[in-house]
């Protein structure tokens, strides 16, 4: 992690495992994907959660967000998501930019979103000034994710 990341990598990995359980909320048979979203203080203290509950609802960030006290100071809170934040407009706005708009400090996700349209949200986070760090117990997440994944990946094949 980098040393910007005020959280020890054994917080973020259990934010991290705790947004799994929070993904499997979300249909798995769903076009989009099962991602789940927690939010962390500057101590390690759980203050939101989310997570995805189908195409066309809000995503697990801005579930998540939605769920901040409103004089919360958001540039000392670290969002870890299961999937990178969605970098693009569809039926839902992009995750990356909500998180901007709300001034989250820092944001953690397990992995890189697939999508030729969506990805990319770490790196306009990056260059916003966020602390991102990526790659937070991939291995599990890619699991986590292997249906959707593959229905992506058949999609894909299919044009």
């Amino acid at each position: 992690m980098p040393a910007a990341h005020a959280l020890s990598p054994q917080v973020i990995e259990a934010a991290m495992r705790r947004g799994l359980v929070l993904a499997e909320r979300g249909p798995a048979d769903n076009e989009n994907p099962q991602v789940g979203c927690v939010i962390l203080d500057r101590t390690g203290t759980t203050v939101a959660e989310g997570w995805h509950e189908g195409a066309g609802t809000p995503h697990a960030e801005v579930m998540a967000l939605a769920g901040l006290p409103a004089d919360v100071d958001a540039a000392g809170l670290t969002a870890v998501v299961t999937l990178e934040p969605c970098n693009h407009t569809g039926r839902t706005g992009p995750c990356a930019q909500a998180l901007l708009a709300r001034g989250i400090g820092a944001v953690a996700y397990g992995l890189s979103d697939p999508g030729a349209a969506s990805s990319g949200g770490g790196e306009t986070l990056r260059a916003a000034g966020v602390t991102v760090t990526g790659g937070v117990l991939a291995a599990e997440v890619r699991a986590f994710l292997a249906p959707w994944l593959a229905r992506q990946a058949e999609a894909h094949h299919d044009d």
